[in-house]
């Protein structure tokens, strides 16, 4: 009996000194600094919405290619575009709307969704 109480004793002081010290092995993380255009001094610009503060990957601003007045090389720098689309994209304009690229071969609806955030008309 004399040793339970001994083990008992033990398990108390140990349980008690983690309590203790718990605090310090949790983790904690620094409060985040988020620093906008304007905190910076910078002036804001308006096409920047709050959407472009969500978490993701960060992708850089590309300037939009122009279809109906690109070079070939230009159309060719696109995702999915090689010489011979970038002659048949060239050979089909003028185009009036995006949905007009749906005509040219060999481009589907997958290409023209990867498409449309980096062209123009």
């Amino acid at each position: 009996m004399e040793r339970w109480l001994s083990v008992a004793y033990i398990a108390v002081v140990l349980a008690l000194g983690f309590a203790s010290i718990w605090p310090q092995l949790t983790v904690r993380f620094a409060q985040a600094e988020v620093k906008t255009p304007a905190t910076q001094g910078l002036l804001a610009r308006p096409e920047v919405t709050s959407s472009a503060l969500q978490p993701g990957p960060v992708a850089p601003e590309v300037a939009k290619v122009n279809l109906n007045s690109a070079s070939q090389a230009e159309i060719e720098s696109l995702p999915g575009v090689g010489p011979a689309l970038a002659q048949r994209i060239i050979e089909g304009r003028p185009y009036r709307s995006l949905e007009d690229l749906d005509r040219v071969k060999g481009i589907g609806p997958k290409l023209l969704e990867r498409l449309r955030p980096l062209v123009a008309l």
